[in-house]
Order: structure tokens, then C-alpha cells, then sequence
């Protein structure tokens, strides 16, 4: 049994790494949340003529969803739009299915793509790449296929960049699941994503080492996309969405994200192994293969939320052997510090699954299964760190770090 006073230090560093961390954690989530208050009903719009957009949709073998994303798009009540179904080398009914929409609407464009990317582009980048060139509008809206996106969507969206002067605008829809594994997973691992990439502090426009934004709805003006170069800066990146928002913030035009629950949804993943796998990719790639962010994901969930367990056992195990210490009854203390632990990792993950669409009561499930199963993702995304290599839409790739692609004239 440790003595008075290294247990008394003991006591201390559990207070700093558990209660007082997810108590700072738990603070910086509503911080965030907040400051990604921006799209409101109804849109305050400012006079002028509106700009003409462009709604951009790469699929490759999509062909049980994507006619839902298609007439969503095709439906925004915004009067200036085109739509650029991009199917990608499928080799299902994508491509037919985008040809009978746009034979019924004449707002649909499908472009085709049959051969493979060349050697040093990803087939998404490719495709929006290609995409890009047949885009007309002031202002490019990136969709993945996986989305649907309510009618108001993109008018809202253009009034907020509009009024706020922002050159890229980044939706986090709201997370549709079905299976229990994807209701207690997907909202974890994206919470998760966005404590590892400090989203919070992505619309402080001053930290510049802050930077990111959500492919699935990627709202951007012409004029800054070509500035960075468009897809061709970022053509090896699997996670071209954080690289963009990069080039945004380091180039001063001023990224932004927004919480898009009302605006549009997205079912990411069906069942476990595909969240594991697609996961376990968005980690690795989303830092071009370095391991640094997800090891602290592991250090938090063992360091500073897992050492709630030791602490509330050794507080019971104390209160057969009551002593003094710095703090009064160190049984006492123990307990109560584990309480606060506990509750402020409930309150947090209870916020987190609510704020996604999903079941609040999943919070109670979060330290028996839901971050063990992270652990297990973080693994695999470790696993890729070291061998560089990926599956990605069908596609293998073996990875290699390049040097980062600057965007022309930085």
C-alpha cells in the first residue's frame, strides 16, 4: 500500500487526468458547438443577384443510394444550380441510374469516367477533379453520394458564406444509423475526429495549425478553389477534405464548419465491419499516415478515461482502511473524484450521441463497448501507419509520405 504522500500524488495526477480533464473537454465541446451555430432558418440573405452553383457528386458502385442524393440535390430550392453526377469506374447500375435522372432532369449532368486514375491520384480526387472542369458556377458545392440534403440546404448555406465573407463552408450532417453497432459507433468515432482535429478551434480564424472540414458537403467559392489549385494540389490525399480546409486557412480564406443536423444526413457506414474498416482509413488518412494524432487517442482513452475504473475500485477497497491524507479521507477522495470522472464522461458522450441524432442512452455503454471497440480502430488505423497500405473505393493503394503540396503562389 503507497504511503501518505505518494498517495496523496498519486491523487493528484488522477484529479488532473481524469475529472479535470473531461471537465475541460467537456467545456471546449459546447465551445465548439457554438461557435458552429451558423446555419439558421430563416436564411439572412443579402440583396444582389445570387451566384450560380455547381453541386458536384462522385459515386463509384453507389447504386442503391445515389438516386437519393441525386434528386436531393436536383430538389434545392435554389434557383441557380447545376448538378455533376461523376460516376466513378463503377461496376454496378451507378451509371445508369444518374443517366435516367438526367434524361428526366434537365438541371442533371452525368459525366463518366471509365479509366483508372493516373499514377498519384486517388479516384475520388480524380473525379472531382474532372468534375470541376465541366462546373460553371461561381460557387462548388462537393457532395458525396451517401447524402441527402433537405431542400433549404444549399440556399441557407449560401446565404451564410455570402454575409460572412467565408471562402469554404463544411456541413457535419446529421448521422443516420440503423444497426446497434452503427448507433454506438459512428457518433463515437466522430466525436472522436473531431477532438483529435481540434474542430473546436477550427473557426478561431487566427490558429492557423487548426484546419478542417467534412467532404460529405463542401460549399466553396470558384475563385478560392482555384487559388489553391483545386483537387490537383491535393490529388494523392485519401482525406482531400482536411488537406483543402489546410490550404484555406494557410492562404486566408477563411474556412469554416457548421453543424448541419437539420440541413442534411448521411448513413456512413452499414454494420460493423464497414465501420471499422472505413474508420479506421479516415484516421489514417486524415493525417496522411502519421500516427501522432491517434496515438493520443489511445493515451486519452487509457491515461484519462479508463483510470476512472482503478480509481472508484481503490476508493472502495479504502473505505475498509480509513486514513488522512492532504485531502481529508482518501477514500472519500478517491470516490469522489472517480463520481465526477463518471459523470462528466456520461454528460459528455450523453451530449455527443444526442447532438448527432442518436440515442443519448448510448453514453452508458461508451466504457464497457463503445471504447474498447475504438481502441480496436485506432489499432487498425496504427496497423496502416506502419505497412502504408490502404483499400479505398476498391482501389489498393501503397502510400508513401510525400512532402506537402504547397498551393501556387504560397
Amino acid at each position: 500500500m503507497p504511503t501518505g504522500s505518494t498517495e496523496a500524488i498519486l491523487l493528484i495526477a488522477y484529479l488532473l487526468l481524469g475529472p479535470a480533464a473531461w471537465g475541460v473537454y467537456f467545456f471546449f465541446m459546447h465551445l465548439g458547438r457554438k461557435r458552429m451555430n451558423l446555419m439558421r432558418r430563416p436564411p439572412i440573405e443579402l440583396p444582389g443577384e445570387k451566384p450560380a452553383v455547381s453541386i458536384l457528386i462522385p459515386a463509384k458502385d453507389e447504386g442503391e443510394r445515389i438516386r437519393r442524393c441525386v434528386l436531393s440535390a436536383i430538389g434545392q430550392d435554389y434557383p441557380k444550380i447545376e448538378v455533376i453526377a461523376i460516376d466513378d469506374r463503377s461496376t454496378d447500375n451507378t451509371g445508369t441510374v444518374m443517366d435516367e435522372l438526367a434524361a428526366a432532369h434537365p438541371r442533371l449532368k452525368v459525366l463518366h469516367i471509365t479509366e483508372p486514375p493516373a499514377v498519384g491520384w486517388t479516384g475520388k480526387n480524380n473525379a472531382l477533379h474532372q468534375g470541376s472542369k465541366h462546373a460553371t458556377g461561381d460557387w462548388l458545392l462537393f457532395v458525396d453520394s451517401d447524402v441527402i440534403l433537405e431542400p433549404d440546404a444549399l440556399t441557407i448555406a449560401i446565404a451564410v458564406v455570402r454575409r460572412k465573407n467565408f471562402g469554404l463552408l463544411s456541413l457535419l450532417p446529421r448521422l443516420e444509423t440503423e444497426s446497434f453497432w452503427e448507433s454506438l459507433m459512428i457518433p463515437l468515432c466522430g466525436g472522436a475526429a473531431s477532438s483529435l482535429y481540434l474542430i473546436a478551434l477550427n473557426n478561431v480564424g487566427e490558429v492557423k495549425g487548426s484546419a478542417f472540414a467534412n467532404g460529405q458537403f463542401m460549399l466553396m467559392s470558384r475563385t478560392a478553389y482555384d487559388k489553391i489549385g483545386g483537387h490537383v494540389t491535393v490529388r494523392d490525399r485519401y482525406c482531400e477534405d482536411v488537406a483543402i480546409a489546410k490550404l484555406f486557412k494557410q492562404n486566408g480564406l477563411r474556412p469554416r464548419v457548421a453543424w448541419g443536423n437539420d440541413f442534411c444526413s448521411v448513413r456512413m457506414y452499414d454494420g460493423l465491419a464497414a465501420v471499422i474498416k472505413g474508420w479506421s482509413r479516415i484516421y489514417y488518412a486524415a493525417q496522411n499516415g502519421s500516427p501522432w494524432r491517434v496515438l493520443a487517442g489511445v493515451v486519452w482513452l487509457l491515461a484519462f478515461t479508463y483510470t476512472v475504473i482503478p480509481a472508484i475500485a481503490w476508493g472502495v477497497y479504502r473505505t475498509g482502511n480509513p486514513a488522512q491524507a492532504y485531502f481529508g479521507n482518501v477514500a472519500l477522495s478517491w470516490l469522489t473524484g472517480g463520481v465526477v470522472h463518471l459523470a462528466f464522461i456520461t454528460a459528455a458522450m450523453a451530449k455527443l450521441y444526442r447532438w448527432s441524432g442518436n440515442r443519448a442512452a448510448n453514453a452508458f455503454l461508451f466504457l464497457p463497448v463503445g471504447a474498447p471497440m475504438l481502441l480496436r480502430i485506432f489499432a487498425k488505423a496504427l496497423v496502416m501507419c506502419v505497412t502504408r497500405k490502404v483499400e479505398w473505393r476498391g482501389t489498393a493503394y501503397q502510400h508513401t509520405m510525400a512532402p506537402r503540396i504547397e498551393a501556387p503562389g504560397t
